[in-house]
């Protein structure tokens, strides 16, 4: 029986590109407009590239195009998160052990294939979101509306960041879908994450406040220490790093999965030779 990409999975898979964002993201009164416009502009054309992915599923030429667009996200998503660990949790690690670690996870978890690492996208995303929006609970009195601003121009510079970070993730995953049916599951995953991603960083806005939150290199995960639930979760920036961090390793496995299809012909990263 062929494998096949169920549209939960879909949805799930493309709900881990916004939300990995979330620890890397600085935070002012515009991240809010920023990552909804963001998220909005990626849902978009990863519905048209979803809808394009037969034709470019059985080009040879257009495969090798998108492992090689692949390469350069999968680079930056693995040299972000060694030096985000590096500098938070294994401050006496270096970032070359670091790097070498995350490449063994993100292999190990490629290797099972881009169906079921969407499979496993499923709870992590589920993992993710709960952990998430429970951080936000525990500080929601803490909250002070008084610190957002409306939207102005300065939103740009922002848009442009995480469009950059987030599309060419998106539409190389987007292209590399198994069935044109799925665009629908790739703009819902987008809008849920990029809606759990603008929530996160207006709660970091609110809680910090806009001018703190811009001086410091990671505003998400440093507004997460502030929940606490009595002695039990004291850091709470732990539980809130490491689900996201599950989130960009799987988005890193299914890059990897696009990166090693010309050579491979299949899904799956260990099926080295073409199916007789």
């Amino acid at each position: 029986m062929r494998e096949r990409l169920f549209p939960r999975w879909c949805t799930a898979l493309f709900a881990l590109l916004p939300m990995s964002e979330l620890l890397y993201l600085p935070a002012d009164g515009q991240s809010v407009y920023a990552a909804a416009l963001a998220c909005t502009v990626c849902a978009l054309i990863g519905i048209g590239a979803a809808r394009l992915s037969d034709r470019v599923r059985h080009s040879a030429p257009a495969q090798w195009v998108l492992a090689l667009i692949s390469l350069f996200p999968l680079l930056a998503s693995i040299a972000r998160m060694s030096i985000f660990l590096q500098k938070t949790v294994f401050t006496g690690r270096s970032c070359g052990s670091t790097v070498v670690l995350l490449t063994v996870c993100i292999l190990l978890t490629a290797s099972m294939g881009l169906n079921r690492c969407a499979m496993w996208a499923l709870p992590i995303a589920w993992l993710a979101g709960t952990v998430l929006l429970l951080s936000g609970v525990l500080t929601f009195t803490q909250l002070m509306p008084a610190n957002f601003s409306a939207p102005t121009a300065a939103l740009l510079p922002q848009f442009r960041h995480i469009l950059y970070s987030l599309l060419p993730a998106s539409v190389v995953l987007a292209f590399s879908l198994p069935e044109t049916r799925l665009s629908a599951s790739v703009s819902r995953g987008l809008s849920a994450g990029g809606a759990l991603l603008a929530l996160l960083l207006l709660r970091t806005v609110l809680l910090l406040g806009a001018n703190t939150a811009a001086l410091l290199p990671y505003p998400a995960f440093t507004a997460a220490g502030l929940a606490a639930i009595g002695n039990f979760a004291r850091h709470g920036e732990v539980f809130f790093a490491v689900p996201l961090l599950l989130c960009e390793i799987g988005r890193c496995a299914a890059l990897v999965c696009v990166l090693l299809y010309p050579f491979t012909r299949t899904c799956g990263v260990l099926h080295l030779r073409r199916p007789q």
